[in-house]
């Protein structure tokens, strides 16, 4: 039996993490300097297919890409393994960004620094990721052995379609240059999720090269999302937060991107939008779950299964320490809800239930 390991499930959700590239495209002339609308259109789309292969080539064959070979029955969720196994998909697009941010055209030929590439770049085994680039339509020279430090100079091209090269440098240093300018640490959890290059985002091309909104707003979020309705209901849900006070602050889960909202100066979020394995929750911090009930005989069915299922609770639950758990009574059985890890209770939303959201976290929200 083929084992099973926790990078390439990992693998496949980071790949989840792509931004749907629709037909058409805003481009700002600032990109059209030296190619054509049409060109830059067509190479953006061919880089997101790339993108995609290599996520979907990893999760069949990680050992290919140097990626920890940890298998899924071995090591539990918080172990470090597994925090390696969540982090490491994105390693090869990561190198990828420091090659063209740290190079430019002679020519037509793109040529990077390798001393200014082995100074910002973090991730390892390069020789083996410059190799496997090679399967995907890149040629590289100038180094020997897909070693970065066997020459001063790395010669980078894609024979296939030469502008691929040029949009991936314009889109790598534009990130650079606005998104990554005043980070404190380009590859926090929070910047992992922003990058516009890492997650190969069009809106970066709409904007300016020197001004970048992407993942500032509620996109940060929505954008991930590959169902209409599901952005939808986050821009939905977004504006009427904020329009009654609330503020809004990005968190980076495990699983995915999430936003919190918190009441004008709350320290504790009431609301979250999370995208967990690119499935989209909304989080509600209901406290006093008891006093929804008479509410909830208005509500739909599916609002009404969020309070009929309950769950066993998180260890301190056992011993009896637990602080954030949630219990009631419904439908004559005792509910218990975990809140220890985020808001106590979790639901696909839905944008027509909005209204039951609000309702519910008024009657059951602060104490």
């Amino acid at each position: 039996m083929k084992a099973k390991y926790l990078v390439s499930e990992w693998a496949l959700i980071r790949r989840n993490e792509l931004v749907d590239i629709p037909d058409k495209l805003e481009i700002h002339p600032d990109f059209l300097r030296e190619i054509s609308h049409e060109e830059l259109e067509s190479a953006f789309k061919e880089i997101g297919e790339i993108f995609y292969r290599i996520y979907s080539d990893m999760a069949d064959a990680p050992q290919r890409f140097g990626l920890p070979l940890y298998k899924d029955d071995e090591f539990d969720y918080f172990s470090s393994q597994a925090r390696e196994a969540r982090t490491a998909p994105r390693n090869i697009f990561y190198f990828m960004f420091c090659l063209f941010t740290c190079g430019d055209f002679s020519g037509d030929t793109f040529i990077a620094d390798t001393a200014r590439v082995r100074e910002i770049n973090k991730v390892k085994k390069t020789n083996i990721l410059l190799e496997v680039l090679c399967d995907y339509g890149f040629v590289f020279g100038g180094i020997k052995k897909y070693s970065l430090s066997s020459g001063e100079c790395l010669e980078i091209g894609y024979p296939d379609n030469r502008n691929v090269i040029r949009v991936l440098s314009a889109v790598a240093k534009k990130v650079k240059n606005t998104q990554l300018k005043d980070a404190k640490n380009a590859y926090s959890g929070v910047m992992d999720f922003s990058n516009a290059f890492i997650g190969w985002n069009y809106k970066i091309l709409a904007e300016d090269l020197s001004t970048c909104s992407v993942a500032e707003g509620c996109g940060y979020v929505a954008d991930k999302m590959h169902d209409e309705e599901d952005r939808e209901v986050i821009y939905a849900l977004d504006k009427i937060l904020t329009e009654n006070g609330y503020l809004m602050g990005k968190g980076d889960s495990n699983e995915g991107p999430m936003l919190r909202y918190f009441y004008k100066k709350s320290a504790v979020y009431d609301y979250a939008l999370d995208s967990d394995k690119g499935e989209l929750y909304l989080e509600i911090r209901i406290r006093n779950a008891d006093k929804c009930m008479e509410y909830l005989n208005e509500c739909p069915e599916r609002i009404k299964e969020i309070f009929r299922c309950g769950d066993a609770g998180c260890k301190n639950r056992a011993d009896g320490s637990c602080k954030y758990g949630v219990k009631y009574e419904f439908e004559n059985e005792e509910k218990w809800h975990c809140g220890c890890c985020g808001a106590p209770f979790k639901m696909r939303p839905v944008k027509e239930d909005i209204p039951h959201y609000l309702k519910l976290l008024e009657l059951g929200g602060r104490k």
